[in-house]
């Protein structure tokens, strides 16, 4: 038993000095950071060796120039530019210089990835060339709103619109028995819309042919036309079929929203147009705008008519 508790006392005293060794060098690493094994841990290198070559310098220049591109596309461009020319130093030096194969190889990769990326920029960038009639209506409607002339032309391309021609006296539809399932928008010449044999007002050119028959027919692709709208002088027209439309509005949701704003702002014009055809018995003009309107033409219906005007109402 004597001998067992000095066994133990032996390794009780060892494991104390060790630990305080232990302790004790650590402050000393602490205390003389020339001699430290645990800051040279961290600090491997006892000599620096002397700056690389120029064209690392450059190539570093290079890459710390392109990240200050602004994110727009030509700053994109310019950004793939000036790596195309980074990498490519760095590929020299690797090659050259410290004939390191793996660091050519990588540095020539990252080159060729930005080459792809600046002619993919570029691609985008090319000029979007439209016929005469085409720009003037990009131009004319929306150009303003902001659309890109890459979207506009995908909305005009064949695949979605066409553009057809009317003569003089030929009919875009006619009342009770065209469908109002598409689109029309004129180009040039002069269009007249009829109701019953009545002239009730012109469309001219940049303006929508149908669209409060396409706004208020979306329910049902049966519904026929209230009017006749007639070519008063030879035209052209761009159409698109309302499900062609809506194929497109639901992937380009942008540009389903700049339509919805065109069409309604001409709806409002053609309904604007109505309110100079709306008179009083004495000759002046009611505003539309009015809450009390909707109960005048009710009432101008009926009995005695407080209202007149040159053809039956509609917002054509």
């Amino acid at each position: 038993m004597a001998e067992e508790g000095d066994f133990n006392l032996t390794l009780t005293e060892a494991l104390a000095g060790g630990i305080e060794e232990a302790f004790n060098s650590t402050l000393d690493d602490w205390a003389d950071p020339a001699n430290s094994t645990f800051w040279r841990s961290i600090f491997s290198c006892d000599a620096w060796i002397s700056p690389q070559h120029l064209l690392f310098q450059l190539a570093n220049g290079c890459f710390f120039v392109s990240y200050l591109a602004p994110s727009q596309s030509k700053g994109l461009l310019f950004m793939h530019c000036v790596l195309i020319l980074g990498f490519l130093l760095y590929s020299t030096w690797a090659w050259n210089v410290i004939c390191a194969p793996d660091v050519f190889s990588w540095n020539f990769i990252f080159m060729l990835l930005n080459m792809g990326q600046t002619l993919y920029i570029i691609y985008q960038m090319r000029p979007v060339k439209l016929n005469k009639e085409l720009e003037a209506l990009y131009e004319a409607l929306f150009q303003p709103l902001n659309v890109p002339r890459l979207l506009f032309k995908r909305l005009v391309s064949v695949e979605y619109a066409q553009v057809m021609s009317l003569h003089a006296g030929e009919a875009y539809a006619m009342q009770n028995l065209t469908r109002t399932d598409r689109l029309g928008l004129l180009l040039s010449g002069k269009v007249n819309v009829m109701a019953d044999n009545q002239f009730l007002h012109s469309i001219t050119n940049m303006q929508f042919i149908d669209s409060p028959e396409f706004e208020s027919s979306r329910a049902s692709l049966e519904d026929k036309f209230k009017v006749s709208i007639i070519a008063a002088t030879s035209c052209r027209y761009v159409f698109w079929h309302r499900t062609s439309l809506e194929y497109l509005f639901v992937k380009e949701s942008y540009l389903a929203a700049v339509l919805s704003t065109l069409i309604a702002r001409d709806i409002t014009t053609k309904l604007y147009h109505m309110n100079q055809k709306i008179v009083t018995e004495k000759g002046s003009h009611l505003d539309i705008r009015l809450p009390s309107l909707t109960s005048s033409l009710s009432s101008s219906c009926g009995g005695e008519g407080s209202l007149r005007s040159p053809a039956k109402f509609s917002i054509r």
